[in-house]
């Protein structure tokens, strides 16, 4: 996937409102690709209001992973090779 795949992606999931998560079925190759892969998850959640929350990746293929990335927690995904990030918009109170 190109980075412009990901980011129409992205771009097409981010909720409109709550949250929701995206699954990436295939993680990529190396802890670089990764890396680059959650700050372009991050930058597109906040331009859309809908921040970045958590991440689950495959720890196992990636140990030299913190268990944060910026504030966003990452935690393991359980299962080789996936990839899940959590995006959330705050619910705005209305006025009456």
């Amino acid at each position: 996937m190109t980075p412009a795949d990901f980011d129409t992606l992205l771009e097409a999931a981010i909720p409109s409102f709550g949250r929701t998560t995206l699954t990436i079925a295939e993680a990529p190759g190396d802890a670089r690709a990764l890396t680059q892969l959650f700050e372009r998850a991050l930058v597109l959640g906040n331009r859309r209001g809908a921040p970045l929350a958590e991440i689950q990746a495959p720890l196992a293929m990636f140990p030299e992973l913190a268990g944060a990335f910026w504030h966003v927690p990452v935690e393991d995904s359980s299962r080789d090779g996936v990839v899940r990030l959590s995006f959330e918009r705050p619910e705005l109170n209305h006025a009456a």
